[in-house]
């Protein structure tokens, strides 16, 4: 979508050193024993952190992104500490996943904005791109959100959760865990979070509340 190339293009433009930085989630490490050997997706790669962890654990990584800053950040760290990952500039509601292929699929921090036909379509896709036993991690802004209130007051209202901006030319969707669970029914939950915590990692410090979940096939 034109609007978020634009927004996350000018979010990695206002740091020259990481957006996000180099450590990986902490629940990806903590359960990266259970990810079967063979291939990892990342959709929404940023700068890398999560897929260099994995290409430096030895597997297959392959990611996209809408932003060329931080494909090309991504790449420029892998070549930094030796390993090789697989980057590409990538509109996410058009990627198209190959079937029956990665052992984990990772959407950290992306699925909030899109709208609801596209997240329908994302999230099948990504599902059909699993290995039996594979997994997907998810990391979204939930219903609890401080911006969920901001967005009834000054966005557009197009679903229960979901949002038009028209300055931004851009969607928001605020998550519940029933939503998720849904979208995943018969799925295995390995974990699942809910998180209120102050961001101090980009931009002035604001408060987020998060759901986190790992699911396995």
């Amino acid at each position: 979508m034109k609007g978020n190339k634009g927004i996350w293009e000018r979010q990695y433009d206002q740091i020259e050193d990481n957006l996000w930085g180099l450590r990986p989630i902490q629940t990806l490490v903590d359960y990266s024993a259970l990810v079967k050997e063979g291939k990892v997706l990342d959709l929404g790669i940023g700068e890398g952190r999560n897929a260099l962890y994995f290409a430096n654990k030895g597997y297959e990584v392959v990611g996209i992104d809408i932003s060329d800053t931080a494909i090309k950040r991504s790449l420029t760290a892998a070549k930094e500490i030796g390993v090789t990952i697989k980057a590409e500039v990538k509109d996410l509601t058009s990627f198209q996943i190959e079937e029956n292929t990665y052992s984990l699929i990772i959407l950290a921090n992306v699925l909030n904005f899109f709208n609801d036909k596209e997240i329908k379509e994302i999230i099948k896709r990504a599902k059909k791109g699993l290995i039996p036993g594979g997994l997907i991690y998810i990391n979204v802004f939930d219903v609890n959100d401080p911006s969920y209130e901001k967005n009834v007051r000054s966005a557009q209202k197009k679903g229960e959760y979901t949002f038009y901006r028209p300055k931004s030319d851009t969607y928001i969707h605020f998550f519940t865990q029933k939503e998720l669970d849904h979208y995943f029914n018969g799925y295995e939950k390995i974990k699942a979070s809910e998180t209120f915590m102050l961001d101090i990692g980009h931009g002035e410090p604001h408060y987020h509340s998060t759901i986190e979940v790992l699911y396995e096939k």
